[in-house]
């Protein structure tokens, strides 16, 4: 048995725009941390600078950047739906004419 959503997409491509999406929230909430914190404040595996009263703003708006790209994607990996392609055989059931 397997479960439905109803909207049509195959649970691989859900699970695809989760890991997306929850990926594209890390970044963006990393760059706004990039934007509201000096670097002094920061941790240190985000790049603590010690004594320093600067932001990162080449650093946040990278993340931000990458974070709607992969806001993005996860919205294409939900919505986007592909041509439908017929079999070469049910394009037609009359007998090929001679």
């Amino acid at each position: 048995m397997s479960s439905s959503t109803g909207s049509g997409s195959s649970p691989g491509r859900t699970a695809s725009a989760v890991v997306l999406g929850v990926i594209a929230l890390a970044f963006i909430v990393a760059g706004i941390m990039y934007l509201a914190e000096p670097a002094g404040s920061l941790p240190s595996f985000m790049g603590h600078i010690s004594g320093s009263s600067g932001h990162h703003p080449l650093r946040a708006a990278g993340c931000l950047i990458v974070g709607v790209v992969f806001a993005i994607g996860a919205w294409f990996a939900l919505k986007y739906k592909g041509k439908t392609v017929t079999p070469a055989g049910s394009a037609s059931k009359e007998p090929a004419a001679r």
